[in-house]
């Protein structure tokens, strides 16, 4: 009888301990804490979970830590939140705050340890810098609108094009310095592309001047102070549009906010001066010329490989395997190998080729697994330039070593091609913004056959004939031209 009374109390006891553990204890991965704790605005959450600065786990979660601190700038320039997150910053040694005067008064800026370590042009980077932007509630100086803009205004709105017009609208709103020729024509290329966008604050909304020195104002009303005159054929970006009709020189309408390319400004006008129109073709044409890098570029990635068949768009002998998901993505297995016989699967591209962009899981085994292998296809043969392998401490071009981090996480990293001399590709290694590997050369190639543009490239991924147990996953590569 007692027996059972002590089994039973502690049964009890465990589950009640099992019970605490769960209520209190988080066991999600800590990159789904992050987006959790992003999603809920518990931003100093976000940041805690990642106390270095110069390691994150991916650039996903290095472009969530930034939009944190872009928040957490926000609720630095509110007075509700302000002391409670200026004190916060105070105790994170990396976070440095910048007073910026403004005609306004003081404005707090919050240097961002993690923005500059993402990827120029990559979704990441612009999803971050869209951020930064909105997080701007307030006036800032006018030298940094324009630094924001340039930004900006380098960045392709394509696929971003709803959050990307609202942060080009909020720098707009505020004076700025004055930018050069060849970026006020980016800027206007831009808009252009906006006004064709239906997800964009910016559509359908270019119109003329309609009318003689029509006065502009500070805000919608007639009784806000007036800022400048307009008289057509002068033209106007629009973006805002005030609920409150009114009836001016016995037209009736509503004021409406747009930017004025003539003036580098913008303002508030009555909207029966405007007239609706189209900006010219040549704009967007321009714009759709300049981002045709952003076109050409070709993602390979698993997602609709099954395991059983070779990956779509492949061809080769393939070895059947289990696809892998990890952190919700799906990756292509690459294994050690007992023997040195490999099959291989492989994909051609066409077009120019100038960099290629992977991200990978590194192995935890010593021995080293080929990852994939890049040709050069020319006088109706493959030709291999590079070769690229990993063991669990670095990542080997063509033998050439690079010592990966100690901590087991996944990698995004990219091969340049810069040049051709004695033979040889010469090429190098990055990571995001930083070089790793200088020279490195490939193996040697027809000269005359890469010069005269009559070749090919091809990816290949090396399967091993008699696998181990080691194995490293390959996410995606990408490619194109810079």
């Amino acid at each position: 009888m007692i027996r059972s009374r002590v089994i039973l109390a502690l049964t009890v006891v465990f589950f009640l301990i099992v019970g605490i553990t769960y209520t209190f204890v988080d066991f999600r991965d800590k990159e789904d804490q992050a987006f959790s704790y992003y999603r809920d605005g518990k931003y100093e959450k976000v940041l805690d979970l990642y106390p270095d600065p110069n390691h994150s786990d991916s650039e996903l979660v290095t472009s969530l830590l930034s939009q944190s601190v872009s928040q957490l700038e926000k609720k630095a320039n509110e007075t509700k939140t302000k002391a409670d997150t200026l004190a916060y910053i105070k105790k994170k040694d990396y976070l440095k705050i910048e007073d910026w005067n403004t005609s306004l008064g003081v404005y707090k800026h919050i240097h961002d340890p993690f923005f500059p370590n993402l990827k120029k042009h990559g979704n990441d980077y612009k999803k971050s810098l869209i951020t930064k932007i909105l997080s701007f509630q307030k006036a800032i100086p006018k030298d940094k609108v324009s630094y924001y803009l340039l930004l900006l205004i380098l960045e392709d709105p394509r696929g971003l094009e709803e959050s990307y017009s609202r942060a080009l609208a909020n720098l707009l709103r505020f004076p700025m310095e004055p930018i050069g020729e060849i970026e006020s024509s980016f800027l206007l290329e831009i808009l252009a592309f906006l006004n064709e966008s239906s997800a964009s604050l910016f559509y359908e909304n270019y119109s003329v001047i309609s009318g003689t020195n029509v006065n502009l104002r500070s805000g919608p009303g007639k009784e806000n102070k007036e800022v400048g005159k307009v008289s057509s054929p002068d033209f106007a970006y629009c973006f805002e549009r005030d609920t409150h009709e009114e009836t001016v020189s016995g037209k009736q309408g509503v004021f409406i906010q747009c930017f004025y390319p003539e003036l580098a400004k913008s303002a508030w006008i009555f909207s029966g001066f405007l007239q609706k129109s189209n900006p010219s073709p040549n704009l967007v044409a321009n714009f759709e010329k300049r981002f045709k890098s952003i076109d050409n570029e070709i993602k390979i990635d698993f997602v609709n490989w099954l395991g059983d068949k070779i990956p779509p768009t492949f061809y080769g002998t393939y070895i059947p395997r289990e696809r892998v998901i990890e952190s919700g993505e799906v990756g292509f297995p690459l294994f050690g190998n007992k023997t040195k016989e490999y099959r291989r699967i492989c994909k051609k591209l066409a077009g120019e080729k100038n960099y290629f962009e992977f991200s990978f899981l590194p192995s935890e085994a010593s021995e080293i697994i080929p990852l994939f292998e890049l040709n050069l296809v020319y006088s109706g043969a493959s030709h291999l330039v590079y070769s690229i392998e990993i063991d669990k401490e670095a990542i080997l071009i063509n033998r050439n070593r690079y010592i990966l981090d100690e901590e087991r996480k996944r990698e995004n990293l990219s091969l340049h091609i810069e040049s051709l001399g004695d033979g040889k590709l010469v090429g190098s290694l990055w990571r995001r913004n930083t070089g790793l590997l200088q020279s490195l050369k490939s193996l040697p190639i027809d000269s005359a056959s890469y010069s005269s543009g009559r070749y090919s490239w091809e990816i290949c991924l090396p399967l091993a004939a008699s696998p181990t147990r080691k194995q490293t996953l390959l996410f995606e590569i990408k490619t194109g031209v810079h």
